[in-house]
């Protein structure tokens, strides 16, 4: 497993235990992915068809996630 691999299902696992949630739906795993630090900087490499409409962002824009239902929680 990498680092990058490991660091990644320790978050979720932190996430899942934090949340009593068995199974984080994909809003969650995503809301995971960007409190870690990814952006999407570059253009999709991949075909989604016309129905997803692709866009880039800055390194150091925000994560976007609602802290404020982390601190309540």
């Amino acid at each position: 497993m990498t680092n990058e691999q490991f660091l990644f299902v320790q978050a979720i696992e932190a996430f899942k235990r934090v949340n009593g949630k068995t199974f984080p739906t994909w809003t969650d795993v995503l809301e995971v992915v960007r409190r870690l630090g990814y952006r999407k900087t570059q253009t999709s490499e991949l075909r989604l068809g016309s129905k997803a409409e692709d866009w880039t962002e800055r390194s150091d824009a925000p994560s976007g996630v609602d802290h404020a239902a982390e601190e309540a929680a």
